[in-house]
């Protein structure tokens, strides 16, 4: 029953405006602990809140690509980055689950705020300003339903969906990029 008060108390919480940040824990050195993978693009660590049997956030590192704030910001010229991603999901998923079915792992992004028709706006999702995808394996009942809903796309898109959906878009040069040295990127929660 806490878990259902929980998860209506996030839903009920949602931000309709866009969350300005300051801070960014993802961008900034030593901040992620015990990584489960890392190399020079890439680090993948463990959720500090847990929705499943196993949860692991992929964060692309700044340096290696354009700060990108969350999957809204996508474009086409970003898929090499995410089939990076999906090779360090498969990598994970072999190293520590080597028999789950691919029908137990959730793999996907937060929705971030987008229009939905002219001035009305869907809420922001995300809780950390910096491109991270989630991997859940077995999902807990609850939050499989209402924080990583794959049957709502307005909250969540799965990681082979949002490679479709990038697919020729383009970026639009006018708009500034979120920088982690910039307000923007930071994190009110640790556990994205």
């Amino acid at each position: 029953m806490e878990r259902v008060k929980k998860t209506l108390h996030y839903l009920s919480n949602l931000e309709w405006t866009e969350k300005k940040q300051n801070r960014c824990i993802f961008c900034e050195p030593g901040e992620l602990k015990n990584p489960l993978f890392e190399n020079e693009d890439i680090i993948a660590v463990d959720n500090l809140r847990k929705a499943g049997l196993g949860h692991w956030l992929i964060i692309p590192k700044v340096g290696s690509t354009r700060h990108i704030r969350d999957c809204e910001a996508l474009t086409e010229e970003d898929i090499p980055l995410l089939k990076a991603l999906d090779t360090v999901k498969d990598q994970l998923l072999r190293k520590h689950f080597p028999n789950i079915q691919r029908s137990a792992v959730l793999a996907g992004f937060h929705r971030g705020r987008r229009h939905f028709h002219g001035p009305i706006m869907f809420p922001d999702i995300v809780s950390i300003h910096h491109l991270h995808l989630h991997i859940i394996i077995e999902p807990f009942k609850t939050l499989a339903l209402f924080k990583y809903p794959s049957w709502f796309r307005f909250m969540w898109i799965s990681d082979q969906a949002i490679m479709e959906q990038v697919k020729g878009r383009k970026r639009i040069e006018s708009e500034p990029e979120s920088r982690p040295s910039e307000p923007g990127c930071s994190a009110d929660e640790a556990g994205a």
